[in-house]
């Protein structure tokens, strides 16, 4: 019998089985849990679930920035691939995956993706990131061949782009569509204006992510299209963590996840209450994430949903917040282009804020590798899709203010809402 179908409590004592047995590994393997197990006089026997996890320290981004080489598990016996994270947050981290951790996520996903009837290999069309490089773009683009998608830069969205791209994808005839909820958003603004109908895709379902989805983007979204739409909420560090149902709730990984919500003093809230969303994947024994505070806000749910799956329920309060960036011409450039354009090795942290149509304000955090020539190269990025009459400023701090929540946006918009 699958899992998610399983009863709340079976799904919970097999999560409770996996999360013992992480722990175990991670204090007798992993140098940087053991030192810090021991620090706090916490014992691996002591953990023998959730309730437990408590004893244990929040694991915070910083902290993993810091200690991102020990916190790898030595003389790990298998293959390794590297990752990054976004960056969204201002910080971009690297971690280290097994592959049978990265197969789990991909399974994990489909699983999620077969609730409306997509398969392993459907067509999909990508509202995503373009690499800056050459070298990087061709790798994706062979990507693309082979998950049998196409994708659509989320870094150009304007009306003459979209109207090519539209004709592109009816060549291509998806079954779905994916991506930055924005990205999406502003596609479906440009065919809306054109009066173009695009339920003659006839696509299963449009799955948003990376984003939360706001009730303008609901709205258009319900206008224009006439299948479900989907709300994904992960990470680049965990893949799939909760995704919505065709019954409109949203079912936590919890077979393959701990997922925790903390108050400010670091204890459980209760259902309905908010909380930030703390996370232990239970499948990475090479870089254990343990209590990883992912930086959002959500509500665990004690409701029962009636579609069949038992996986339980949460309400996602705040996730990362990407926008467009908005030219004088009328273009409009995904947010996510400064994490394609400045999360590299010169800069630790970023934010930028879109004064007016004409005025570009950036602040930077220098990391040791930060030169004389580093701006320019930024500013030059920053122009090939921003255009040589945007004025750019770059400030430069020790440390980029936080939001009251304690998160890092990394881009806000002073211009009014499209």
């Amino acid at each position: 019998m699958d899992v998610q179908f399983k009863s709340l409590h079976e799904i919970e004592a097999l999560r409770d089985e996996k999360l013992t047995k992480l722990i175990n590994y991670t204090y007798h393997s992993a140098p940087f849990y053991r030192k810090r197990f021991e620090q706090d006089g916490i014992r691996p026997e002591e953990i023998k679930g959730i309730g437990d996890l408590n004893r244990l320290p929040v694991l915070s981004k910083r902290e993993i920035l810091d200690n991102e080489k020990t916190l790898i598990t030595p003389n790990f016996n298998q293959k390794l691939y590297t990752r990054k994270t976004g960056g969204s947050t201002g910080m971009t981290l690297h971690f280290m995956k097994e592959a049978l951790a990265l197969a789990l996520n991909d399974a994990i996903m489909y699983r999620c993706y077969n609730w409306y009837g997509i398969e392993i290999g459907d067509k999909q069309v990508r509202f995503w990131g373009v690499p800056v490089t050459s070298k990087l773009r061709w790798k994706e683009q062979i990507k693309d061949f082979i998950l049998n998608r196409i994708r659509i830069s989320a870094f150009d969205i304007s009306e003459s782009s979209c109207l090519k791209q539209y004709e592109r994808i009816k060549k291509f005839r998806p079954v779905y569509f994916y991506g930055y909820t924005t990205a999406i958003y502003g596609f479906c603004l440009f065919m809306k204006k054109l009066g173009i109908d695009l339920n003659s895709l006839n696509l299963k379902a449009v799955i948003c992510t990376a984003e939360k989805m706001y009730p303008h983007h609901q709205q258009l979204f319900n206008e224009v299209f006439r299948c479900p739409i989907v709300d994904e909420y992960g990470s680049s560090e965990n893949g799939i963590l909760a995704f919505r149902c065709k019954k409109g709730n949203m079912h936590m990984m919890t077979d393959h996840m701990c997922i925790e919500f903390l108050d400010e003093n670091n204890q459980q809230v209760k259902a309905g209450e908010l909380g930030r969303i703390v996370i232990t994947d239970l499948a990475s024994y090479a870089m254990p994430l343990i209590r990883y505070d992912i930086g959002d806000m959500g509500r665990p749910s004690d409701k029962e949903c009636s579609c069949g799956v038992n996986l339980p329920l949460m309400e996602i309060i705040e996730g990362r917040k990407e926008d467009f960036i908005r030219t004088k011409e009328g273009k409009l450039i995904h947010a996510a282009y400064l994490c394609y354009t400045l999360k590299d090795d010169t800069v630790s942290e970023f934010k930028m804020y879109q004064k007016d149509l004409h005025t570009l304000l950036v602040y930077i955090v220098k990391s040791p590798a930060f030169n004389s020539i580093t701006e320019k190269m930024l500013d030059k990025k920053l122009r090939t899709a921003l255009g040589e009459d945007m004025k750019i400023t770059f400030e430069y701090l020790d440390r980029i203010p936080r939001e009251k929540s304690g998160k890092l946006r990394y881009f806000v918009s002073e211009i009014d809402n499209l």
